[in-house]
């Protein structure tokens, strides 16, 4: 039977060609939804072109036909406007029709008693979906835009038992091919995708390694700006930050695990340690404004002032790194040399509204908080960096604080999920037991972990 979904309005803020996902099924936008849509259709970033975007396409339907009357998609399904079921007696007592989100639960309702077959609202907000079930409508998340929920998650390395002779030679020699008896044997069940790490072990000998072009390579002792790694996928991270062949860098994990320090120092190391080892003109740091991206513009000063709220929370990563481990240096010689990349222009801080149609080159990006993105902002970060470019992305699922988005469907996830395999890419996922920071921060992802679990089992 013919399905009827309903498309919330974050839905299309998200992604405009969500129209044209649900097969030869019939799609419902709300009048309240239009002008919703039209509101945003000024801003910035992405939000505004996403409601320009969506208004286009349903601009081309328009002179196809009668949207109330239904205009085909072109794979068997039609879309429809509906701009009526506005009424408050389509409510129970404790919705005020005078919300945006009760006003599109009423229409479902009022569609939901003329139409036959099922009515389906589709949202990301997870609010909304609480909502319109307990007034009775049916919802779905929209699952075109999720990745692939895979319980055997790529990790970006894996531990593998065997033995002594292939750790001494590969100590020996530093690389052996991928076609090596030896190699194969010992890598057998695993992926073997490009740019996957590898911990060896063999009794108490142990040997860290990548597998990349066709070769099993032993990973060298790198310092960047002096840090040293603290465990094994810490060294791994360090070595995807300084391979100058791998462009993109995908860091996953919990607070404390310095997927946030590691590429600072790497990026000071390349732009401003000194000028044997400069790789890049410059470090540019984004991260997204879960609050508002759209009110930079209205904020006082040039770009600096706007985003200096923005950089506060990597001070204290920049301080540890410059003092090198000396506490001794004073604090204003610190907040001078930061001062110093600021002015420079060595160190930038941007919001990601302002990357659309950019073309970077030259630059080490690191993006922040990656799991507060949609699938269009980062697709469009991906696009960004040009020759000479390098992109970190950082973040953890378990701090996401875009209501519309779930562990699935942010960012992040897909990021990985698109990457993976690639030459061009190397991606690691840090748990709780790579937590750095203090035994209270790994106490305390531990314990969180464990109510998580406990709540999935109930």
């Amino acid at each position: 039977m013919r399905k009827n979904f309903v498309l919330d309005t974050n839905i299309l803020l998200e992604n405009p060609n969500a129209i044209y996902g649900f097969e030869d099924n019939h799609i419902y936008i709300c009048g309240t939804t239009l002008q919703e849509l039209d509101s945003k259709k000024r801003l910035g970033g992405e939000l505004g072109y996403n409601a320009r975007e969506t208004a286009r396409i349903l601009e081309e339907f328009r002179v196809q036909g009668d949207l109330r009357s239904g205009v085909e998609i072109g794979n068997g399904g039609k879309i429809f406007v509906e701009p009526d079921g506005v009424d408050q007696h389509h409510l129970p007592n404790g919705y005020s029709i005078d919300q945006a989100d009760n006003r599109i639960i009423s229409s479902c309702i009022y569609l939901n008693s003329r139409l036959d077959s099922p009515v389906i609202l589709v949202t990301n907000d997870v609010s909304m979906r609480v909502n319109a079930s307990v007034c009775g409508v049916r919802v779905e998340y929209y699952l075109n835009d999720h990745a692939i929920d895979d319980t055997d998650a790529y990790k970006g390395y894996e531990t593998v038992e065997t033995d002594s002779a292939l750790i001494d030679r590969l100590y020996a020699d530093n690389a052996i091919a991928a076609d090596d008896a030896a190699v194969t044997a010992a890598l057998e069940g695993t992926r073997c995708y490009e740019n996957e790490y590898y911990i060896l072990k063999c009794g108490h000998q142990s040997a860290v390694c990548i597998h990349q072009d066709n070769e099993l390579k032993l990973l060298p002792d790198q310092h960047p700006y002096g840090v040293h790694p603290r465990n094994a996928v810490q060294k791994m991270a360090i070595h995807a930050l300084c391979d100058p062949t791998i462009d993109l860098v995908i860091l996953k994990g919990p607070a404390g695990t310095a997927k946030t320090f590691l590429p600072l120092a790497t990026g000071l190391e390349y732009t401003y340690d000194s000028k044997k080892s400069r790789r890049y003109s410059k470090i540019m740091i984004a991260k997204p404004n879960v609050e508002s991206d759209k009110e930079f513009g209205f904020l006082p000063g040039d770009m600096d002032d706007k985003t200096e709220f923005l950089l506060q929370n990597f001070y204290d990563n920049i301080e540890t790194i410059l003092r090198k481990g000396n506490k001794d240096v004073p604090n204003d010689e610190i907040q001078q040399q930061i001062e110093d990349m600021m002015y420079t222009k060595v160190l930038n801080v941007f919001p990601l509204a302002y990357m659309r149609g950019r073309s970077i080159s030259d630059a080490f990006i690191i993006v922040d908080e990656v799991q507060n993105t949609t699938r269009t902002q980062i697709t469009d970060i991906l696009t960004r960096p040009a020759e000479g470019g390098k992109l970190i992305l950082a973040g953890d699922v378990a701090q996401i604080d875009n209501h519309t988005l779930d562990e699935f469907n942010n960012g992040l996830t897909f990021s990985m999920s698109l990457m993976e395999n690639s030459r061009h890419c190397a991606q690691l996922t840090f748990d709780e037991e790579q937590v750095v920071r203090s035994g209270l921060s790994a106490e305390v992802t531990r314990r969180l972990k464990q109510i998580k679990m406990k709540g999935k089992r109930e």
